[in-house]
């Protein structure tokens, strides 16, 4: 079911110059960038242009292919020679690498990795500087398949149950973020990673912080994150962001996933923060008519605009979507209409069964697609 991964096209958005794989079945449709959501016609390369890094050696990887690029640096697809198996190296670019607070986060972002094991997490090898080229590099598990957005841009919007079934094993992986004080700050669909066996992966820690202890980067008053998936508080000021701000971005996706849309969009960033501040989200029902009740009230509540008003924990969230499959027409204990984000009209362990491979010859390497530095 799933196809040759040479088949994924590497595009550049020309808003902000990210570049990201997409599967061969999008080439003449028109979707939004993972960064920055400028919409952009998905073309055919006329030509293959010659990556000159390929083969070349870094950190004691072969370097392959490349998988995407972005303002910070270029991940590609490599051989660790010293084991042999197939990685992915992200590199530093040369102006990136000139700047000492962004060196300093990509350290720290090794760092947070390395301090977990988790098999909902993608997990880094190596982080260092290479002797004779001197680029800074970070050697993480090869994740083959696709994205979760990969999949919600090809397919439109995915059954509820593949979508909670992805979104269950992210929020373990958020109970064991949470529990060793790291809060990721920049969950989205582009940074869940799903393999040919179904396996979701959390990836990218560049925005996290550890909720004690340890030197801060983040500057009062700033926002950080992507603002379609930023909770209210992030917004604000990224040092107000919790782990309940992470619940709230992991509700974000699985709204997009299940209904096609974004909680909240606009025409640029300030009008996408200033409707997740002031607006309220349209109900799932309205836009996917038949989606059992729980499933709908399971998803909005983690999109409350009070933190308080969302799930207690990851936990408890792993055991609200796990009570949703038993029971899909019954609404979790402790959603009430109070905690309900949703537009005023609203007042009157499983496996998913769509593969990455849906649609035939389109999946791609997408190995930390949006984890590689589009940010």
């Amino acid at each position: 079911m799933v196809s040759d991964q040479s088949q994924g096209l590497l595009q550049t958005c020309k808003g902000c110059n990210r570049e990201f794989r997409t599967p061969q079945s999008l080439i003449g449709r028109t979707i939004p960038c993972p960064n920055c959501r400028r919409m952009i016609l998905i073309e055919s390369p006329a030509a293959k242009t010659e990556d000159r890094l390929v083969g070349r050696e870094v950190g004691g990887c072969v370097l392959r292919k490349r998988l995407g690029a972005g303002a910070l640096g270029v991940v590609y697809e490599a051989e660790q020679k010293s084991v042999g198996r197939k990685i992915a190296l992200k590199m530093l670019s040369t102006k990136a690498a000139g700047d000492q607070e962004t060196v300093a986060r990509f350290y720290r972002e090794a760092k947070l990795c390395a301090q977990i094991k988790h098999p909902h997490v993608v997990e880094v090898y190596d982080c260092n500087l290479d002797p004779k080229t001197k680029v800074h590099f970070l050697v993480m598990e090869l994740v083959e398949g696709a994205t979760f957005a990969s999949l919600i841009e090809e397919h439109g919007k995915l059954p509820w149950s593949d979508a909670l079934a992805y979104g269950l094993q992210i929020t373990n992986a958020l109970v064991q973020l949470h529990s060793q004080g790291i809060v990721h700050r920049d969950i989205k669909p582009a940074n869940i990673l799903i393999n040919y066996d179904g396996i979701a992966k959390l990836a990218d820690l560049g925005l996290a912080k550890q909720m004690e202890g340890g030197v801060g980067l983040t500057m009062q008053g700033v926002a950080m994150g992507s603002p379609a998936y930023m909770p209210p508080e992030q917004i604000r000021d990224a040092k107000s962001a919790t782990p309940k701000s992470d619940l709230y971005a992991l509700g974000a996706s699985l709204y997009q996933a299940i209904s096609g849309q974004l909680p909240f969009d606009g025409k640029n960033a300030t009008e996408v923060m200033t409707k997740v501040i002031k607006e309220n989200v349209v109900p799932l029902a309205t836009l996917v008519p038949g989606l059992p009740v729980g499933v709908a009230r399971l998803v909005e509540r983690l999109l409350a605009k009070d933190q308080a008003h969302r799930h207690r924990d990851a936990a408890q969230l792993v055991a609200d979507i796990e009570s949703v499959f038993k029971e899909p027409e019954r609404i979790p204990a402790g959603t009430t209409a109070k905690a309900l984000a949703l537009a005023p009209a609203a007042a009157a362990g499983r496996k998913p069964t769509l593969l990455i491979a849906g649609a035939a010859g389109a999946v791609v390497v997408l190995c930390l697609l949006a984890w590689l530095l589009l940010r």
